[in-house]
């Protein structure tokens, strides 16, 4: 009976599909290992809203009659004005509020003025005075839309607070800087998704004070975006088909490396077998015949020779050829000397 041969493979094919198999397993573990975090926090984020603060500013400052300046000089927003010379300033405030999506809006706003006076002393600023005032009071709205819009129209008289700067530089001996700030406060609150959202928007413009000359000054056309996002639970059912997955290309990774580990390589082998092979074919040339049919014989009629040797002297004895034949799949070389009922044959496998 024929020994079990071990499982041989290419040297190429074993590095190749070790290769693989590393590949799938550090892949499977990676992604094992994601599903395993993905599962246990259970969470998604996404955008449910968002929205957009939009402010816009204009202003027309109204001059004493004087004959030194036009009342016309009064809309030129690239010009300083006169500290003595402006009688009232025009102020219009316009504010945009635009989501998308629409929920019921509820909105406060108010408008308020902000006394700031500083000194400066070896070159460090220092705040004095910093004194806040209601312009408008709260106002309160509720709309359902997706867009709030807001405009007032104010007219500012400053004169008693330049006056009264004035004095308080003359009399006290001290050099100043002072603005009036007017600045616009909106809150927007509304729900969406079941998620409270409070929005706060504050606009400033601020107005020279307690100098020669006047400049208005803010950022107009300002526009800032906000987004709001929500947590939500993943489904566990895909995580756990994809755990499962993983673990099954874990395992089928780990069988093949652990095949490709323990198999044999056959390429020093085989090179051995086809130099073996074609030394006996290049020797005996003159004495072997190939055949293309695998013989057929009797058990009972059939002689194994140790070693191609023996074939060569029953040839020579009996005068008979050596027929040749190769078992590719195999990898099996059979040499028959055929004598009566009686086939002596010797194999050359490439496993030996």
């Amino acid at each position: 009976m024929r020994t079990r041969q071990k499982n041989k493979i290419r040297k190429s094919t074993k590095y190749i599909g070790s290769a693989i198999s590393i590949v799938l397993l550090i892949t499977s573990l990676t992604s094992l290992m994601k599903s395993v975090s993905d599962e246990n926090i259970k969470t998604r984020t996404e955008e449910i809203y968002n929205y957009t603060n939009t402010f816009h500013y204009d202003y027309q400052v109204n001059l004493v009659n004087n004959r030194y300046i036009r009342q016309e000089a009064g809309t030129d927003k690239t010009l300083a004005y006169v500290t003595d010379l402006i009688d009232t300033t025009d102020l219009t405030l316009n504010y945009n509020y635009k989501a998308d999506k629409t929920s019921n809006l509820q909105y406060t706003y108010s408008i308020v003025g902000r006394l700031q006076v500083v000194y400066t002393k070896d070159g460090e600023e220092q705040k004095i005075i910093d004194e806040e005032e209601t312009i408008l009071e709260e106002q309160n709205n509720q709309i359902s839309s997706d867009k709030i819009t807001i405009q007032e129209n104010l007219q500012l008289d400053l004169k008693e607070k330049n006056d009264l700067l004035e004095e308080f530089k003359q009399e006290l001996g001290m050099t100043i800087d002072a603005n009036y700030i007017v600045t616009l406060k909106v809150n927007v609150k509304t729900n969406i998704e079941e998620k409270p959202i409070d929005v706060n928007y504050d606009s400033a413009i601020e107005i020279d004070l307690a100098d020669k000359t006047s400049k208005i000054t803010g950022e107009n056309d300002k526009e800032d975006t906000g987004y709001i996002s929500k947590e939500y639970s993943v489904n566990g059912a895909k995580n756990i088909i994809v755990i499962i997955i993983d673990i099954i290309l874990i395992a089928i990774s780990i069988a093949i490396l652990k095949y490709m580990l323990k198999a044999r390589t056959t390429n020093r082998v085989r090179n051995e077998f086809r130099q073996e092979l074609n030394r006996i074919l290049k020797l005996c040339q003159d004495k072997i015949v190939q055949i293309s049919t695998k013989p057929h014989d009797i058990q009972e009629n059939l002689v194994y020779v140790k070693d191609f040797g023996e074939i060569v002297k029953v040839s020579e004895e009996l005068f008979k050829p050596i027929l040749y034949y190769f078992d590719n799949e195999k990898q099996e070389a059979w040499f028959s000397v055929i004598t009566g009922n009686t086939t002596y044959r010797y194999i050359l496998r490439g496993g030996q």
